[in-house]
């Protein structure tokens, strides 16, 4: 434990005979230290001791927000005896109130912003030397009017008109000075707004009173372009067949300035509408005449499915040999489409078809599986495959005489198969092919 026989505190005001200088950002402070037992620090020898100076806006509270100003200095104490200038240490490093304290110093506060209050306080903590925690000495000191002095540094407040033109220097006074809308008709003397004084462009239709800008105001040829504000010349300011064509820009006149119907036939050069003038799409059946759409007019493969009516299409538009089996989607000939002596009922059928060996074991083919079950090799479709019970034949590999193969147990999911010796009883498995031929 420390404590602080005396404190003595004075800010140092400086000022030349000729003109003022700067008000120094420091406090000259001296003090008496005294060691828990009632020593005098340093006594005999002097010691070097971090001492931290923090300036409150509170006798004793410690909050991060009542702490205004806080720095270090390693100061010398000899018999008790010490003497700084507090504002010319470094920001406090560390954690000593919980909470850093670097934002607090310099160079990111000067001792001078910590005055702009009424009521402020100095703490001062010296560190004994030791690792235990160094508290701040208390109470705290009450800074007093001398120390405010050093807020002469800047103005707390101008008397009203106290500042005359004789006091203001050439150009002090620019457009950051100046107010929105401080300058009125008073301000200003009798002429004093020249033409000099009026950028280009800046008076438009609002800052003029109605009908304040009469014809003798206005030399000839002297309303040039970069006087009339945009949207400024309306219809009422056109005079009747005024606007010719040479006042027009090229490529100024666009459709929204059209009214709907005033292109007219006549309006329209012979051969002006070319095929880049005609949007896609704009031209309806009942803009064409009959016949008016050739073969030669239509490019080839620009006729898709959607662009053709039902039924639309005859036999007389068909030239002969046109249609090829190609051009034939499958399932779309029906009995309705066809002569007499043609088949009249037509089927979707699927094939599967395939080789399968004695021990089940799939040679050839895709679309089933095979497996043993005793004597017989069952065949096993999909689920799905055939939508009723197909037909199903099936024949040897090995076709010498004296084999022969079965065919049994055909359903929609697959059927099963043996085959035997002629002659000889009981059943064998042989190699065999397939063939299922079923609706879908």
């Amino acid at each position: 434990m420390k404590r602080i026989a005396s404190l003595l505190a004075t800010l140092c005001l400086f000022q030349s005979s000729h003109a003022a200088t700067a008000v120094p950002d420091a406090i000259s402070f001296q003090g008496r230290a005294l060691t828990a037992t009632g020593a005098l620090m340093g006594a005999g020898t002097p010691v070097n001791r971090t001492v931290t100076f923090r300036i409150w806006d509170h006798p004793s509270n410690s909050l991060v927000t009542n702490l205004l100003y806080s720095e270090q200095q390693v100061v010398t104490i000899a018999e008790g005896e010490f003497s700084v200038l507090i504002g010319t240490g470094t920001a406090t490093a560390g954690t000593p109130l919980t909470y850093p304290e670097t934002e607090k110093g310099l160079p990111t506060v000067k001792i001078s912003d910590a005055f702009g209050g009424v009521s402020r306080y100095l703490g001062v903590t010296i560190d004994d030397g030791t690792d235990a925690v160094d508290n701040e000495i208390s109470p705290r000191q009450q800074f007093v009017t001398s120390t405010y002095a050093m807020r002469s540094k800047v103005a707390e407040g101008v008397d009203s008109s106290a500042i005359t033109t004789a006091m203001l220097a050439n150009n002090s006074v620019t457009t950051t000075q100046v107010n929105d809308a401080a300058i009125t008709n008073s301000k200003l003397a009798a002429n004093a707004v020249t033409a000099t004084q009026i950028v280009d462009a800046t008076i438009t239709t609002t800052k003029l009173a109605d009908a304040s800008v009469t014809t003798a105001k206005i030399a000839d040829a002297n309303v040039s372009t970069d006087k009339i504000a945009n949207l400024n010349v309306t219809t009422a300011k056109l005079a009747d067949a005024n606007v010719t064509t040479d006042k027009i820009a090229n490529l100024n006149v666009t459709t929204a300035k059209l009214a709907d119907a005033n292109v007219t036939t006549d309006k329209i050069a012979a051969g002006a509408v070319t095929g880049a003038k005609i949007a896609s799409g704009a031209i309806a059946a009942g803009n064409l005449a009959t016949g008016a759409v050739t073969s030669t007019a239509i490019l080839d493969g620009t006729i898709a499915t959607a662009d053709i009516a039902n039924s639309a299409i005859t036999s007389a538009k068909i030239a002969d040999g046109n249609v090829t089996g190609s051009d034939i989607a499958y399932g779309t000939i029906t009995s309705d489409n066809l002569g007499t002596n043609t088949a009249t009922t037509f089927e979707n059928l699927r094939i599967i078809r395939g080789t399968v060996s004695g021990a089940g074991v799939i040679n050839s083919g895709t679309g089933f599986t095979s497996v043993v079950i005793g004597s017989f090799v069952r065949v096993t479709f999909p689920a799905g495959t055939f939508s009723g019970v197909p037909t199903v034949v099936v024949s040897p590999v090995d076709t010498a005489a004296g084999y022969t193969q079965y065919v049994g147990s055909i359903t929609a999911t697959g059927f099963d198969s043996t085959g035997s010796f002629s002659g000889i009883s009981g059943a064998s498995r042989q190699n065999f092919t397939f063939i299922a031929i079923g609706p879908r």
